[in-house]
């Protein structure tokens, strides 16, 4: 059975997508078998991993299916990445689709129905790329999951969204999915200023056991690069992103798996 994991923040450009994909390229490279599901309706992270359409069921007709009770074929909407990475893409109907899931009458489990067919159980690990607001769908996501993983800009007012985040995993254990827990802070975007040390250090103060060893560094040439081709950062060894995404990796297999 699958392992599942969030990654959400409630605060734009904290760097989910790339923490997603460097996660899940990073887990694929230590042997495992990942699948990651892009539940945001820009899509970012289907187009990095190659996504072009094809006319075949992305996640929105998934979840539309699962709330009309229709069937689906799930091996249909599995795409694979060059990456090693599978994926089912996002589109622009996630943007309405919790009008959809409110009419089911298990609204709050939706993904969780979803992800416990076959062809996505087989996966070792399966990585919700949420979008930020923290609405039925990311509810519906974090329902799903055993784990969580906030990434934190190392900036001003990241706390904000920290708090909130922990507050909505503490709601969620309290009323639909006991078992979640969080996996780990992720503190990203770090540029060396004294804002930021003076972030990471409040974090680590504030949130010591959850808080992962690493700290990803601020290195906007090294994402574009890796975007434009269609590439994680951890697949570049001279990338100070890829080795830092490398170490979270093998954090999380530690945490998860010890």
């Amino acid at each position: 059975m699958a392992k599942i994991i969030s990654v959400c923040s409630e605060k734009g450009g904290a760097g989910k997508t790339t923490a997603t994909l460097n996660i899940a390229r990073g887990l694929a490279k230590k042997g495992k078998k990942v699948l990651v599901i892009d539940l945001d309706q820009q899509g970012n992270a289907s187009r990095a991993l190659g996504y072009i359409k094809d006319g075949k069921y992305t996640i929105s007709e998934v979840i539309y299916n699962l709330s009309a009770g229709m069937e689906t074929d799930y091996a249909d909407t599995v795409r694979h990445s060059e990456s090693g990475v599978d994926y089912v893409p996002s589109s622009p109907m996630l943007t309405g689709i919790t009008t959809f899931m409110a009419n089911d009458s298990d609204s709050n489990y939706v993904l969780k129905r979803a992800v416990q067919n076959d062809v996505y159980a087989q996966y070792d690990y399966i990585l919700f790329d949420c979008r930020t607001l923290l609405d039925l769908l990311v509810s519906n996501a974090m329902n799903a999951s055993d784990y969580i993983v906030i990434p934190v800009e190392c900036g001003v007012f990241s706390f904000d969204g920290l708090e909130k985040m922990l507050n909505k995993v503490t709601s969620i254990n309290n009323s639909t999915n006991k078992n979640l827990r969080v996996l780990g802070i992720l503190l990203n975007k770090f540029n060396r200023t004294n804002v930021s040390s003076s972030i990471v250090d409040s974090v680590r103060e504030e949130y010591e056991k959850l808080t992962f060893d690493t700290v990803i560094p601020f290195c906007p040439a090294q994402s574009e690069t890796a975007v434009l081709n269609q590439k994680c950062c951890v697949d570049d060894k001279n990338s100070s992103m890829g080795i830092a995404f490398t170490r979270v990796s093998e954090e999380i297999l530690n945490r998860i798996e010890e």
